[in-house]
């Protein structure tokens, strides 16, 4: 069977768009799909939400707290917030979630540790978080300066 590739392909699956960069493509019940692990696509993802130099969105938020299978209740409890405000957050969809910057700090390198990430990118990610900037931006609404795609290329995706 011949193996098709997409220069181009909007991936929405996660709950928000992601743009994959010379993908491998398959046919499944007549619709064409990514050929990708999409283990390894969605620990990709959360990386690069990591670092991303503005705050995260309600559906952002959602794929985390789903990735790593917890209930609203017991992500809240990670970082100490109410399963109400995580509730809250997820709602803003593809909005910024209004999230406090320590506690989106605080939710980016609970990834990290999560997915074992090596020390230096632990505290790049540390190093490079700009408190006073997200508040800025959320403040402003500055959301449609944001409306880019997370863009991954086939080389993130291989294991």
């Amino acid at each position: 069977m011949e193996r098709k590739m997409a220069k181009k392909f909007e991936y929405s699956g996660l709950g928000f768009p992601i743009l994959l960069l010379d993908v491998p493509m398959r046919q499944v019940r007549g619709v064409e799909v990514p050929d990708v692990d999409y283990n390894i696509l969605q620990q990709k993802v959360l990386l690069k939400l990591c670092r991303k130099p503005f705050p995260l969105t309600g559906n952002e938020i959602r794929f985390i707290r789903q990735f790593f299978e917890l209930n609203y209740s017991e992500f809240a409890n990670q970082f100490g917030v109410t399963h109400a405000s995580v509730i809250h957050w997820e709602k803003a969809q593809d909005a910024f979630a209004k999230i406090t910057p320590t506690t989106e700090l605080c939710i980016r390198l609970y990834i990290l540790d999560a997915l074992r990430a090596d020390d230096k990118l632990f505290r790049s990610t540390f190093r490079l978080f700009d408190y006073s900037k997200f508040q800025k931006d959320i403040k402003l609404g500055h959301q449609e300066l944001y409306e880019e795609l997370l863009t991954l290329d086939s080389q993130h995706l291989a294991g």
